[in-house]
């Protein structure tokens, strides 16, 4: 999944369904067949179809991981527009735009989306909001800003626990050290009942402001894209218990000003939505152990801030 700052500042997962309640169905990505990819890389977003739930958050369980709800990675713009993005085929389908009733001005900053379809949009404020996937209303949250002393922007993303049939949401937050422009990068837990946060600990690595996402099996990785200094962006596997990293891997996107990103992992791909100009984003695939010059497979004209994608999408 938002914007990074100039100054830094401020993984496998697509969402478990109720069938018709939430109307993400296998069979709704063959209704995306008018989207198409030019040699130029240009994605032409569908028009939203007709929502078939009323209640966009439902209010009854659902099976972990069977229905449909596996099939899409779900994209904010910092314009506001939810989008979905299907990568066997890379098409993008508008959802519609969001109007969360935030206390001052401000954009999408970050999301993440879990198995029952609800997003999770972090705006530039800090505030939370809970965003259906399904018609892209959005309701407030009780999330207190700046909790623990944690920054007030972060990325975002779920992972399956490793001991229960849940899952979790991680954060990752920056605050600036001392006067010298550095920063600390710090991992921690959002409870979605309470929205409580819960620290883990500062990343041992410094691997720029993260973005996070989240995978079936347990897992969590971050990205962080260089500056132009050092261009080359950065993906990393980290510990969820003690926030070290246990490794990571250097990517030459041919980016070397990225200012807005995203980063989802579905069916054993990393996907980096990466903007250097506003109204304009490029999706780079990269697969693990493979090239570290990704190729860019897309370019959505919308500037992505963030991504989410459920612990039950495929993984490979």
């Amino acid at each position: 999944m938002r914007k990074w700052f100039v100054l830094f500042a401020a993984s496998i997962l697509a969402v478990a369904a109720c069938g018709a309640r939430t109307g993400l169905r296998v069979d709704e990505r063959r209704a995306d067949a008018g989207v198409e990819i030019d040699a130029g890389l240009d994605v032409v977003v569908d028009v939203p179809e007709e929502p078939d739930a009323i209640d966009p958050f439902p209010d009854v369980g659902v099976v972990d991981c069977q229905d449909a709800g596996i099939t899409y990675v779900y994209l904010i713009s910092s314009e506001n527009e939810l989008l979905r993005f299907y990568p066997p085929d890379l098409s993008v389908t508008s959802i519609g735009t969001i109007d969360c009733p935030t206390t001052s001005p401000s954009n999408p900053f970050s999301m993440a989306v879990d198995r029952q379809g609800v997003a999770y949009v972090v705006f530039g404020n800090g505030e939370l909001f809970r965003v259906s996937t399904l018609t892209a209303s959005c309701k407030a949250t009780s999330f207190v800003v700046n909790q623990s002393g944690f920054s007030t922007t972060f990325g975002m993303g779920f992972s399956a626990n490793k001991n229960d049939t849940g899952e979790t949401l991680y954060v990752a937050g920056s605050n600036a050290v001392g006067n010298d422009g550095g920063f600390t990068r710090t991992l921690a837990t959002i409870d979605p009942a309470t929205f409580e946060l819960k620290v883990v600990n500062d990343l041992d690595k410094d691997i720029g402001a993260p973005e996070l996402t989240g995978t079936g099996d347990s897992r969590l990785f971050a990205y962080a894209p260089g500056n132009p200094a050092a261009p080359d962006s950065q993906v990393a596997e980290l510990d969820k218990a003690t926030a070290s990293v246990k490794s990571d891997v250097f990517l030459d996107l041919n980016q070397p000003n990225i200012n807005s990103y995203a980063f989802a992992f579905w069916g054993g791909d990393f996907y980096i939505f990466g903007s250097e100009q506003q109204g304009t984003s490029i999706v780079h695939r990269y697969t693990p152990g493979g090239s570290t010059t990704p190729p860019a497979v897309a370019q959505i004209d919308f500037t992505i801030v963030g991504a989410g994608v459920s612990t039950c999408a495929p993984s490979e």
